[in-house]
């Protein structure tokens, strides 16, 4: 197949040759994030059909200088002048889905970091208070919470072995599922049976075990898909609205708008969001199918010599080397 004859049957099948815009869209497409996703996309889509209740979560922050980079100016050009500090900031936290936003489950407090990485306020600690004291109280019944994967989320129950863990550790781990193993054996081969087996015996997280222990289920977002997470949408409702009115850049004001908004969210605005989240799930769904089953179809060899018409007729397609695709039947 010429390489203008690929480029047309890409995207006959929806592909479109553009600008990557920065790294998290080829990130997205690498076979393990594509994979993450694919397990993801067949989760969500059975828990919905189980009519499960699903609960989105999240965290962000907002600083006492938040203010529309635009404002209302006249001859003198006199106006509001935003602080060149970025000053005092709040961290965020809630959680809701197509019921609305989660009762009582806003937690709002000021950050005491000074490394200004938001995630060094919501700690491993702080994150499970919240979710035993505002959120577990008013979750419904066999809810499933979808969160990201920010390290404070996926503290284990116990120390995952690792090649770098002490032998005695190893073999520890080695007894504990019964797996014949020599204790004459070095550190490397005792790890090769860990390696091995490792993926049938799954170390659970602290959040997984006390959700569960409620009636709850946890599932993980696949890493760079903030899209498929609708609570991003109602931070960016809140924080757009609050830097509309922020005239006074006063953390306690800032805050008194923040809490003045989330209550101004109601179910419709969260069922719209999730509705289009919904879409976004079906389109990534319709293109995995897709994709796979024009693979599955196709018996091609693209090698690097083209000619110039090719070269020529083509002007949106780089040059493809050295792949080969085969139908099943080979």
């Amino acid at each position: 197949m010429s390489i203008p004859s690929l480029a047309k049957l890409l995207k006959s099948i929806g592909f479109r040759w553009k600008k990557t815009d920065d790294n998290r869209k080829a990130l997205m497409e690498s076979y393990d994030i594509r994979l993450k996703r694919i397990k993801y996309l067949k989760q969500i889509t059975e828990f919905k059909n189980q009519g499960r209740n699903i609960v989105y979560t999240d965290e962000t922050y907002i600083h006492s200088s938040h203010t529309s980079d635009k404002g209302w100016f006249d001859e003198s050009l006199s106006g509001i002048r935003k602080p060149i500090s970025k000053g005092q900031r709040l961290i965020i936290v809630h959680a809701g889905g197509k019921n609305g936003f989660v009762k009582d489950g806003l937690l709002i407090f000021r950050s005491g970091s000074k490394s200004g990485d938001y995630h060094d306020d919501m700690n491993h600690e702080n994150f499970m208070k919240w979710v035993e004291t505002q959120l577990l109280p008013n979750l419904p019944p066999n809810s499933v919470l979808v969160l990201d994967n920010a390290s404070y989320h996926n503290v284990q129950v116990k120390k995952n072995v690792t090649s770098g863990s002490k032998k005695q550790l190893i073999i520890d781990w080695l007894k504990e599922h019964n797996l014949e193993h020599d204790e004459k054996m070095t550190k490397t081969e005792l790890y090769e049976i860990v390696l091995q087996n490792k993926r049938f015996y799954p170390i659970k997280c602290k959040l997984d075990e006390l959700m569960e222990s409620h009636g709850h289920s946890t599932l993980r977002l696949p890493p760079y898909h903030p899209e498929l997470n609708p609570i991003e949408k109602i931070w960016a409702t809140v924080k757009n609205w609050v830097a509309s009115r922020n005239t006074t850049f006063k953390l306690a004001d800032v805050e008194a708008l923040t809490r003045q908004k989330f209550a101004e969210v109601s179910v419709d605005d969260w069922r719209s969001i999730c509705d289009r989240v919904d879409k976004i799930e079906d389109k990534y769904i319709k293109d995995h199918n897709l994709f796979d089953e024009t693979l599955d179809s196709l018996k091609f060899t693209v090698n690097t010599g083209s000619s110039d018409e090719d070269l020529e007729t083509s002007s949106d397609e780089s040059i493809i080397s050295n792949v080969d695709i085969l139908s099943d039947s080979d």
